[in-house]
């Protein structure tokens, strides 16, 4: 039993732990990269390791079920801000082009607002497989071009802004499904039962 309950005992708190990470990649990436280009690298790998927690505290937090709505709040915070501070800074670098990063930021702003109406009827909208896409397709792209330079004669920012293009797309579509499913299903249950708020 002993070992049975060892994985919870050190794991505990660790999802929480490593979305804090992801948030103090933030100032570390805003104070960087505006040096100049010949910190690009360090801080494509900084928002890579930063990215990569996204997916371990996720798989921590349901495979030891670890899963709380503090947990998820922190989650979602770490990911807006880290995604939506590199997209700032890759825009005011003339590395993107503004208007990606603009909808991309405009959409998930939407997407917080419907999730929250959804919650306030009581309905979870899961993230689907188009969003999980999405999500990798930006960090590579993200990632690639904060490097923006070839790397073993590989096309880096080519790869980053193909990259970001498909995940625009698939951002867009992701969007539309949870806006269909919400809409749906307050046509179905237009009138829900109150819920309390403490």
């Amino acid at each position: 039993m002993a070992l049975a309950s060892a994985p919870n005992s050190w794991l505990k708190g660790l999802p929480n732990k490593l979305s804090l990470l992801r948030m103090a990649a933030v100032p570390v990436l805003l104070l960087l990269y505006p040096i100049g280009p010949s910190l690009g690298i360090l801080c494509g790998f900084v928002f890579a390791a930063a990215a990569v927690t996204d997916w371990i505290d996720g798989y921590i937090a349901r495979r030891y079920g670890m899963v709380s709505p503090l947990g998820a709040l922190l989650d979602q915070v770490a990911d807006k801000m880290l995604v939506a501070s590199a997209l700032v800074l890759l825009s005011n670098a003339g590395v993107l082009p503004a208007f990606i990063a603009a909808l991309l930021i405009c959409r998930d702003i939407a997407i917080n607002g419907i999730r929250l109406m959804a919650l306030e009827h009581n309905v979870v909208i899961a993230v689907g497989d188009f969003g999980k896409w999405k999500t990798a397709l930006l960090s590579v792209g993200i990632t690639c071009l904060f490097v923006n330079r070839p790397v073993f004669d590989l096309p880096v920012h080519e790869v980053g802004m193909i990259s970001m293009w498909i995940g625009l797309a698939l951002s867009l579509y992701s969007a539309w499904s949870y806006s269909h499913a919400f809409l749906a299903n307050q046509q179905n249950h237009p009138n829900p039962p109150p819920t309390a708020m403490t």
